[in-house]
């Protein structure tokens, strides 16, 4: 995509789309080289939140909705 921007630069009226990014990575790859339109789907723009969030934290708190959820589920070890 880098390749492609740069291949636009004599064309200041046109702009480079990345269309389907499939993770939050892309998103941040797209904004890291000034990608002028990215299409995401509600369910990524949903995760973009989660940017920057302790990465501590966000494992806690993975692990605890992976524990209830075996709970609801009535999983014993």
């Amino acid at each position: 995509m880098q390749a492609a921007l740069e291949l636009l630069a004599p064309f200041p009226a046109e702009e480079l789309l990345w269309a389907s990014p499939r993770e939050i990575l892309n998103v941040c790859q797209a904004a890291a080289i000034g990608c002028h339109i990215i299409t995401v789907t509600h369910d990524l723009l949903k995760k973009l939140s989660g940017l920057g969030r302790d990465l501590e934290d966000f494992s806690l708190a993975t692990v605890q909705m992976f524990y209830d959820d075996a709970q609801r589920a009535g999983f014993v070890l």
